[in-house]
């Protein structure tokens, strides 16, 4: 017979059963469902696009128009960008932080 204790052979660390966890429930935030077609993505990014530009242009186009009509020089307030900060109630004190875009 054999003497000593027997030899095995090394498990590697990934090898042991992952635990298997069942969702919670729903997850927050907007589904997106990806399009079958990438050209319509393609389309739908350049009207986007074109939509964007259109509409800075017409507004840069009345601005020029407004401050040329003016005996001041027209000055044009843009509101500034969310902030993307803890989510939680807004605060009574600024009233005009919610305002339409």
């Amino acid at each position: 017979m054999a003497q000593g204790k027997q030899k095995f052979k090394a498990q590697r660390p990934g090898g042991a059963k992952k635990q298997h966890t069942k969702p919670k429930g729903l997850k927050k935030g907007g589904r997106i469902i990806a399009p079958k077609k990438a050209r319509i993505v393609q389309q739908q990014k350049l009207q986007k696009d074109l939509d964007v530009a259109i509409r800075n242009k017409i507004e840069h186009e009345v601005t020029q128009k407004a401050s040329n009509n003016l005996h001041k020089k027209l000055s044009v307030l843009k509101t500034p960008g969310r902030r993307t900060g803890p989510a939680g109630p807004p605060n009574p004190g600024s009233s005009a932080s919610g305002s339409s875009k």
